[in-house]
């Protein structure tokens, strides 16, 4: 299973400091408590206020744990804070939780009707609803075709344009029977979910906080700890794809220069060639897992190369 995966992956020494980036609900932190020693120490992360209360139901009171509210963008500064640089191992676990996707109050899904709202932190200023009254048709269809993939992504903003001309869209059925009328019936639910995952990414700007996590983890990290991130859908994966490759090359000449001129050192080693993907027992108890991809590397030493 995944879990347990990630949690071989991550753990280098039973004494060090981690930093759990995604609490969600809490089950890879309490995993990640059951194997480390009474010497290692865990910080988790999450904007969601609901998320940490559940992870402090299931773990307890266990003095090795500190919860945090925040972006997992901030965890270098947040575990400054906790004064746990350096790093032994930072674990993110992209994307959203299956309660907040079963919780139609929070609008995450298309399936339960609920206000649009799609804020992992709800002190965030922007709700789906605002960003939908205030977009305008090009901004909109940048969103759908940018974060969501959506092939006709110019019509469905249009079409959100108009409807909102004869009253506010705010709840999630509202949405939805507007996809549903500019779609075929046997696509819907893949457009669907697509129009309300570029939302979700642009109303918690997700893709931002992706990249000044792997940044900030990289920084944190001491030599030999490890970086281990799971994420969901292709745009997470490409990013943490590309960002994992480049710091193990180091060298950012371009690729026909015959030597390396720009001196930069590796600052991962990559821990496997490819992405680790669920097994058919994990998707068949989860089908959520389907699309996971597990990606891992390691802070190498200063100067290290492969």
């Amino acid at each position: 299973m995944l879990l347990e995966q990630s949690i071989g992956l991550l753990v280098v020494r039973g004494d060090g400091t981690y930093v759990d980036g995604t609490v969600g609900g809490g089950g890879h932190l309490a995993r990640l408590l059951e194997v480390l020693g009474p010497g290692g120490r865990v910080l988790g992360i999450d904007r969601d206020p609901d998320a940490l209360e559940e992870t402090r139901r299931k773990i307890g009171e266990d003095e090795r744990a500190r919860l945090r509210q925040g972006p997992f963008g901030r965890l270098r500064e947040l575990a400054a804070g906790e004064d746990l640089l350096p790093l032994s191992g930072v674990l993110l676990d992209l994307g959203v939780s299956s309660r907040q996707l079963d919780d139609p109050s929070k609008g995450f899904t298309y399936r339960k009707d609920g206000p649009l709202d799609m804020r992992m932190d709800p002190t965030s200023p922007l709700t789906a609803a605002e960003l939908l009254a205030e977009a305008g048709a090009e901004e909109l269809t940048r969103i759908l075709s940018s974060y969501g993939e959506v092939r006709k992504a110019r019509t469905l903003a249009r079409a959100v344009v108009r409807a909102r001309e004869r009253q506010p869209l705010r709840r999630s059925g509202e949405l939805r029977r507007i996809v549903e009328e500019h779609t075929p019936p046997h696509l819907r639910n893949k457009v669907l979910s697509r129009v309300f995952q570029a939302l979700r990414i642009a109303v918690n700007d997700e893709l931002g906080e992706l990249d000044r996590a792997l940044e900030g983890a990289v920084e944190a990290l001491e030599p030999t700890g490890r970086l281990v991130v799971i994420s969901y859908h292709s745009l997470e994966d490409r990013r943490v794809k590309r960002f994992m490759r480049e710091a193990a090359r180091g060298c950012t000449c371009p690729p026909d220069f015959p030597v390396c001129v720009c001196g930069a050192e590796p600052t991962l080693r990559l821990l496997s060639r490819g992405a680790v993907m669920p097994d058919e027992q994990e998707i068949e108890s989860n089908p959520r897992a389907r699309s996971a991809r597990l990606r891992a590397a390691e802070r190498t030493r200063d100067g290290e190369r492969e």
